[in-house]
């Protein structure tokens, strides 16, 4: 069913839920052998523990359901990704400032990117203090392909054959609106952009980072090479489901 954006674009968050399902096999018992994470408060599993900002999750009424008690996730327990992972077979995504350098280089199970606050735009959810931006959670994935997954995985042919197999979820766009659009006293995003064009901007903006980030690593039918020398090839197939609300 198409979605008019120019019928109800003003007072909307908008939210995209996108998964990039790249996996048909099994691996060691699970489903996909790894499952990493990006965007939002939805999705992030504690990065913005370790950010100075306003937006944070690790105190209670936040993991009252946990046995871990407040981790960090904007829940009562798990995440949409975590739940995604435990259908998978996977443990839970680690949030990727969470971990050392040395748990980085082992860790073959997946990431969490997603910090609380974050939208498409680097600028959205700052007044708010401290995020990794869509594109610096990008910039770690990167490094994770680049520096940390060729120290586990030795062969070329290896690694492209888990990458290729791994799933994406990525959940962002609604705070571009709460925390940028909507807000004129801190952006400027509504004086310079009518909605129709913002939300244009939105997706290109989108469209351009996700192309970034699997030309840099993997790409359909061709043999990319990485700093590390490492090839990834795969082929993605994308599931988007966007929801429009007023609020």
């Amino acid at each position: 069913m198409a979605v008019s954006i120019e019928s109800s674009y003003f007072f909307m968050s908008l939210n995209i839920f996108l998964c990039l399902t790249i996996f048909v096999g099994k691996s060691s018992g699970a489903i996909a052998p790894a499952i990493y994470v990006f965007g939002d408060s939805l999705l992030d599993s504690g990065n913005n523990n370790f950010l100075q900002t306003q937006t944070k999750a690790n105190f209670t009424p936040y993991g009252v359901d946990s046995p871990s008690g407040p981790t960090g996730r904007f829940t009562n327990g798990a995440t949409g990704g975590d739940f995604i992972a435990t259908f998978l077979g996977l443990p839970y995504p680690p949030a990727y400032l969470s971990l050392s350098e040395g748990r980085r280089r082992i860790t073959t199970t997946g990431i969490n990117y997603a910090s609380s606050g974050s939208g498409i735009l680097p600028e959205s959810g700052t007044a708010l203090g401290d995020i990794l931006s869509m594109d610096e959670q990008i910039e770690y994935f990167k490094n994770t392909v680049k520096n940390d997954l060729p120290r586990i995985y030795r062969s070329r042919a290896i690694l492209s054959y888990a990458l290729s197999r791994s799933i994406f979820v990525i959940s962002t766009g609604s705070n571009d609106y709460l925390n940028n659009y909507l807000q004129p006293r801190f952006y400027n995003g509504s004086q310079t952009y009518p909605p129709q064009q913002f939300a244009n901007l939105l997706l290109n903006t989108l469209e351009q980072q996700l192309t970034q980030q699997i030309s840099t690593n993997t790409s359909s039918n061709t043999s990319v090479t990485t700093s590390s020398n490492t090839y990834v090839t795969t082929s993605i197939n994308f599931v988007f489901k966007i929801w429009f609300s007023s609020p």
